[in-house]
């Protein structure tokens, strides 16, 4: 038997934070990491089921990153 509920809360949580990106009009979320450094993410944002895809600079130069949601402990958007 398989516990669907981590799923679904993987999605209400993605749905709730691109959600805010939208309302707000976000190009940037900054996030404490579980390792206690600070992150900021630039966008156009794409968010997964549990995790983030973001560019590393403002310009369009810059490179894609992956943060999964288990390594944020404080999104601030």
């Amino acid at each position: 038997m398989t516990d669907t509920k981590p799923i679904v809360l993987d999605q209400v949580l993605s749905d709730l934070i691109a959600a805010q990106i939208e309302h707000r009009h976000a190009n940037e979320i900054r996030a404490v990491l579980s390792t206690g450094n600070e992150i900021t993410m630039h966008g156009k944002f794409t968010v997964g089921r549990d995790f983030i895809i973001y560019k590393t600079a403002k310009d369009d130069s810059g490179k894609w990153a992956m943060t999964p949601f288990s390594h944020i402990v404080q999104l601030i958007i």
